[in-house]
């Protein structure tokens, strides 16, 4: 076995960083008993790999993700820890240590092969964990971290965003380490409510200040005062490529987030795989446009049209910077027109975890939202939902 584990070395994600890097083992080939060169942590992160993960991947799913069907061998290998290399390495990524419990190797429910049992997904979680602990302490590589420092929260309780009551939060990028460039003016902004035991964000921003900035996935981590850290769950920015010109302003992602566990007086911390200053040629900041109108023609657009655009559309002027459905209406034809307000709200799909989408969460039960169902004329969310899922899921799906 360890001849084995000598020959490999892994890649990593890390946790705090989102990033990959090298060796997970350090050998010395001294099979006697002597130091192999790992920490307690990377010993402990093999063990729960050997006795909790590799059981239940075999058991039930290496039939299907050996090798022998394409796009999906992430458990391919002839040897215990090949296996595991390759997993840890699969790219798109099916492991993240960032967020433990949003890895898709535990979160798959049903499909073709059998979802994860109670057990099974605890020992599933144990191994994630023990491998995210030894990622932090290889102790041949320390790794700049990038992240932001940790920030109090400012809390909106009433008014308009930018008042006294509900002030502007700012988060400076400018000290975080970066590939060497340096950042100037860069910044995150949002408005923060509680909601709840959750933390929700609006106006969610990047502001690329004298340099512009570029980043690859943003992580928002809960730091309580006496618990660990707590990062999103459903890493929901992890495939996120943001790139703002010096002195434009872009919402980021939808522009709206429900962090659920958060706690709304714990402070917070912004973490980045990638950090840099602006890039030219990525041609500013992407946003994925609206690729099935035809589903927003049918299904969403009379559902917004009936509980939205009486805010949406210019008579509040801080809902329709959150979200803006002036071209939108009863008559609606023109289909520019249409294609603005699609990509409007295309925007704010959470493409990762749908029912998490800002337009969801902003007008359910339990947001400080004005609005809220069941309607003036007795629609339910669940009704509206439905309507607009038929959209969400095609967005989602298209190619």
């Amino acid at each position: 076995m360890l001849e084995t584990l000598c020959r490999h070395l892994d890649m990593v994600r890390l946790s705090a960083a989102g990033v990959f890097m090298m060796a997970l083992v350090a050998c010395t080939g001294l099979v006697g008993g002597g130091s192999d060169g790992m920490s307690p942590q990377q010993k402990n992160a093999i063990q729960a790999w050997q006795q909790k993960a590799l059981p239940v991947l075999k058991q039930d799913c290496i039939s299907c993700h050996n090798g022998s069907r394409a796009g999906v061998g992430f458990l391919a290998g002839a040897e215990d820890m090949e296996i595991r290399d390759n997993l840890m390495a699969f790219t798109p990524s099916v492991v993240n240590l960032e967020a433990a419990s949003s890895s898709q190797i535990v979160t798959k429910d049903l499909h073709e092969g059998p979802r994860l049992t109670d057990v099974e997904l605890s020992a599933m979680l144990d191994w994630l964990f023990a491998e995210r602990d030894a990622a932090n302490h290889n102790p041949d590589m320390p790794v700049q971290q990038l992240q932001t420092p940790p920030m109090a929260v400012q809390l909106c309780t009433a008014g308009d965003p930018g008042s006294a009551t509900c002030p502007t939060n700012h988060i400076a990028l400018d000290g975080v380490p970066t590939d060497g460039t340096k950042l100037t003016g860069a910044e995150i902004t949002f408005t923060a409510q509680a909601v709840g035991s959750s933390l929700y964000l609006s106006r969610l921003s990047g502001n690329g200040g004298t340099t512009g900035f570029y980043f690859e996935h943003l992580l928002f981590v809960s730091l309580p005062a006496m618990a660990n850290p707590f990062p999103d769950q459903i890493d929901r920015y992890f495939a996120l490529k943001f790139n703002i010109g010096p002195g434009k302003t872009s919402t980021v992602g939808g522009g709206t987030e429900d962090f659920i566990g958060f706690a709304p007086t714990d402070m917070i911390s912004l973490h980045f795989k990638l950090l840099s200053t602006f890039k030219p040629d990525t041609g500013g900041t992407k946003t994925d446009g609206c690729k099935v109108v035809d589903k927003f023609t049918t299904n969403a657009m009379p559902e917004l049209t009936k509980n939205c655009t009486s805010c949406h559309s210019g008579q509040n002027t801080t809902a329709t910077a959150a979200m803006d459905l002036t071209t939108i209406g009863t008559a609606t034809t023109d289909p520019a027109k249409i294609l603005t307000a699609c990509n409007q709200v295309r925007s704010r799909i959470n493409t990762q975890t749908p029912d998490q989408s800002g337009f969801y969460i902003a007008p359910n039960t339990g947001t400080n939202h004005p609005f809220k169902f069941p309607s003036p004329a007795g629609e339910t969310f669940a009704t509206f939902k439905t309507a607009m899922d038929v959209w969400v899921t095609a967005e989602k799906t298209a190619p």
